[in-house]
């Protein structure tokens, strides 16, 4: 993928990228989403020298201990020969732990030369700069000077396409993303032309129902359950890597009448992860209309990073991911109101939040305001609402 921009913003514990691409219609697509945070970071591509804890014959793998809080797993197929228990041993992470496993491993053959003791960090991934560089948008957009002196230093062949944000809104604001990311946690996804999809992680897998709802049943139920799988199909590719779904997908299509109509919608999904960065498969769609997809985990799914698990509701939004939109809330009006200044009003537990992991991201806008804005803490109203009154 090539052209369109790419947009960076953040604050202190924070950093979130996004690719928009032109769409048919004139405006943009967002294609490609990062959202990284310094309390859950991601660590496919780590380079480690590790220790081995232990051998499973069974598994024919070994238990290696990174100093992470689980050991990870590494193939002896790929390792070398005769690796024994308490011995150092080169590795990569190539699949990101989920919770209650470690990562897998694999050797890293092009490892420097150390003499570090195990465990011990070799060199760490950089997700967002290998993002930009296998997008190669034409822009790069950058908010917060700060931020852009670190990614030119960082990434010098970037350097040209970098672009400080100098709007009169916050970078993500003005182009919608912030309300764009949110959706992203919503289970039901609208389908153009009628139709949607259910999506519904759980913990040992993510199920996608398709739902032919108000779709136009013009042409025939057949022509209408395949119109509305192939339109699903695209969709579920695209909000599989913007949401970084991963491990064992199921789809339940519409039924669908003949064997050439299944395998039209499969050639479609097929295509949609076909410039998918993750190694991804997919299998033939059986008649029941399932089809599973298996995609490498590289890093935590949207929905682990920004929400908690709420029993019969679903998720909901975890109370740093609602302190993050309550100071770029607080900034937009700062921005939208010279002279004025914010001040907070929410549930206490959110609030807090500010005090403990936001601490840094919480002084950095009292920095841009000149000031601390106001609290105001207010324990009975629900934790996902929030308000900004200006001073």
């Amino acid at each position: 993928m090539t052209g369109g921009r790419a947009l960076i913003d953040g604050w202190p514990g924070e950093t979130r990228a996004a690719v928009l691409t032109p769409a048919d219609d004139g405006g943009e697509a967002l294609n490609e989403l990062l959202i990284q945070r310094a309390d859950r970071p991601s660590l496919t591509g780590n380079l480690y020298l590790g220790r081995v804890v232990a051998r499973d014959r069974g598994l024919n793998a070994a238990f290696v201990d990174l100093g992470l809080a689980r050991p990870g797993l590494l193939p002896l197929k790929a390792a070398p020969d005769r690796l024994q228990e308490g011995a150092g041993v080169p590795v990569r992470i190539v699949r990101e732990p989920s919770p209650g496993k470690g990562p897998k491993l694999a050797p890293a053959a092009d490892a420097p030369e150390t003499h570090a003791q195990p465990p011990a960090l070799l060199a760490q991934a950089t997700p967002l700069i290998d993002l930009l560089r296998r997008a190669e948008p034409d822009a790069i957009l950058v908010e917060g000077a700060g931020r852009l002196r670190a990614l030119a230093d960082a990434a010098p062949d970037l350097a040209g396409r970098l672009r400080g944000h100098t709007g009169a809104q916050p970078l993500f604001e003005a182009a919608g993303l912030n309300a764009a990311i949110d959706r992203l946690l919503d289970a039901e996804v609208p389908l153009p032309g009628g139709g949607q999809l259910l999506i519904e992680p759980v913990r040992t897998l993510t199920a996608i129902d398709v739902d032919a709802g108000q779709a136009d049943a013009r042409g025939g139920r057949a022509r209408q359950a395949l119109a509305v799988n192939l339109r699903a199909a695209a969709e579920i590719a695209r909000q599989a890597r913007l949401r970084a779904l991963s491990g064992l997908i199921v789809v339940d299509f519409l039924d669908l009448e003949t064997k050439s109509d299944r395998q039209q919608v499969a050639r479609a999904l097929e295509a949609g992860f076909a410039g998918d960065p993750v190694e991804t498969s997919v299998s033939p769609m059986r008649a029941s209309g399932l089809v599973e997809i298996a995609r490498q985990r590289i890093r935590p799914p949207l929905h682990e990073l920004l929400s908690l698990p709420a029993g019969r509701a679903g998720r909901v939004a975890d109370t740093a991911t609602l302190a993050y939109d309550l100071l770029r809330r607080a900034w937009a009006e700062a921005l939208a109101n010279p002279g004025r200044q914010p001040v907070l009003v929410a549930h206490p537990d959110v609030l807090a939040e500010l005090d403990g992991r936001l601490e840094d991201a919480h002084a950095a806008l009292a920095r841009a305001l000149g000031a601390a804005p106001g609290r105001r803490g207010d324990p009975t109203r629900p934790r996902t609402a929030f308000d900004i009154l200006l001073a």
